[in-house]
């Protein structure tokens, strides 16, 4: 990706709220449960 594809990402995220936040807190519950994975194998 160079910088103008990072640009347009930004603003094509920032046009629309609701799928913004939705996509941040689906991003949020997955790097959550990565990190839980993780901890819970390396217990075992």
């Amino acid at each position: 990706m160079n910088k103008d594809d990072i640009d347009n990402f930004y603003k094509d995220v920032e046009a629309n709220e609701d799928s913004k936040s939705d996509a941040r807190v689906a991003f949020v519950i997955i790097i959550v449960a990565v990190i839980a994975s993780i901890f819970w194998v390396s217990g075992q």
